[in-house]
C-alpha cells in the first residue's frame, strides 16, 4: 500500500463522533515532536498500514501483578503455583460474574512494578506472595498469597464495585482485616500509570523499543516534576513501568495509559520516541486528548474520588 492509499484510507475513517461519545477529545497538536532525536533501530519492522481503531477489546477490570522483572516466560501468567497464574485463573473463571463493570472482561498482566515489602531478590517468594494493582480503581492489594486469591478476590471485588457505584469516598478496609489479617489494602496516589510492553520472550521488538520509550518518557516527566522512581510514592506523579504481552506486537510501541482523576484508559500504538512529548502533554496533562489514527482502544470508567 502506497503513501497515497494510506492517506485515502485514514481520511475515510473519521472517528471524531465516536471519540466524543466516549468522553474524549481529539488532540490539538501533532503526534510528532521534531525536537526529539531518539529513534528505534532501523532494522526493526512494524505494521504501519493496518487500522488500529478498536483493534483490542474493552474490559472492565485490570489486575497488574508486581514481579520486579522486565521480561517473562512466553506465557507470563501460565506457570502453575505462581501468584500471577492464580490471579489470571480467577479472572478467567469470573469474567461476566459482576454487575457494575463497564465490560464483563477481566484482564491480568504482570509488570516490572516491585514491592518495597518483599525481598526483591527472592524469586521463589515473589512467585507465591506479592502485590496486585487493581485498575481502574487505583487500589493495591498487598502481601496476598496465591492460596488466598480465590477467596479474597471473590469477597473484595464485589464490594469494591458496589462502593464505586454508590459514589462513596472511603472504603472501610478494616472490615477485611479479621478474615484476611496478612493482606494490606492501600489507595494508590499517582495521577497516572503508563505501561510499555517489554516482553522480549514474545517479540524482540518490544524488548528493544520499551526501554527506549521509557527513557524518553522519564526525561520529559522529570522536566515536569512528575517522574516517580522506584520507592518514590509522592502523590500526583506519573509512574512508568514495563508490562507483559498485551497483543499487537506488530504495532509496537504499545503505550497504555490510565488517568486516575477522570477514569480514562488510553491504548496507543505505533508510538515512537518523537511521540513522547505530545503523548504526555495531550494524553496526561490535558486529560486524555488523543489521535484516533494511533488509538487501539479508549475507555472511560466510572472513577472513584478516593
Amino acid at each position: 500500500m502506497g503513501l497515497f492509499d494510506k492517506l485515502i484510507r485514514r481520511t475515510s475513517q473519521n472517528h471524531d463522533e465516536e471519540v466524543k461519545s466516549k468522553g474524549f477529545e481529539i488532540a490539538d497538536c501533532s503526534f510528532d515532536c521534531e525536537s526529539c532525536d531518539s529513534k528505534f533501530p532501523a532494522s526493526l519492522k512494524f505494521d504501519d498500514e493496518a487500522d488500529l481503531w478498536n483493534s483490542t477489546k474493552p474490559y472492565g477490570l485490570h489486575f497488574i501483578v508486581s514481579t520486579g522483572k522486565t521480561d517473562w516466560a512466553h506465557d507470563a501468567t501460565g506457570e502453575s503455583n505462581t501468584l500471577s497464574h492464580s490471579v489470571s485463573k480467577w479472572a478467567g473463571n469470573n469474567a461476566g460474574n459482576f454487575v457494575g463493570l463497564e465490560s464483563s472482561a477481566i484482564k491480568t498482566s504482570v509488570s516490572s512494578l516491585s514491592s518495597d515489602e518483599l525481598l526483591i531478590n527472592d524469586d521463589y517468594k515473589q512467585e507465591l506472595v506479592g502485590d496486585i494493582l487493581v485498575l481502574p480503581f487505583f487500589i493495591w492489594i498487598k502481601n496476598i498469597h496465591l492460596n488466598q486469591v480465590d477467596e479474597f478476590l471473590s469477597t473484595f471485588i464485589p464490594k469494591l464495585i458496589e462502593f464505586r457505584a454508590q459514589n462513596l469516598t472511603s472504603l472501610n478496609f478494616d472490615s477485611f482485616k479479621q478474615e484476611f489479617p496478612t493482606i494490606k489494602l492501600e489507595v494508590d496516589t499517582f495521577k497516572s500509570y503508563v505501561f510499555l510492553c517489554s516482553h522480549k520472550h514474545r517479540d524482540k521488538r518490544c524488548g528493544i523499543t520499551a526501554p527506549i520509550m521509557k527513557k524518553e518518557i522519564e526525561i520529559h516527566l522529570r522536566d515536569l516534576q512528575l517522574y516517580r522512581d522506584v520507592g518514590d510514592n509522592t502523590p500526583n506523579g506519573v509512574k512508568v513501568a514495563f508490562i507483559n504481552h498485551i497483543g499487537g506486537h506488530k504495532f509496537s510501541a504499545n503505550v497504555i495509559i490510565y488517568l486516575r482523576n477522570s477514569g480514562k484508559n488510553i491504548w496507543l500504538a505505533r508510538c515512537r520516541p518523537n511521540n513522547v512529548r505530545p503523548i504526555i502533554d495531550q494524553c496526561i496533562l490535558n486529560d486524555g486528548k488523543i489521535w484516533p489514527d494511533n488509538v487501539r482502544l479508549i475507555q472511560k470508567f466510572h472513577h472513584i474520588e478516593w
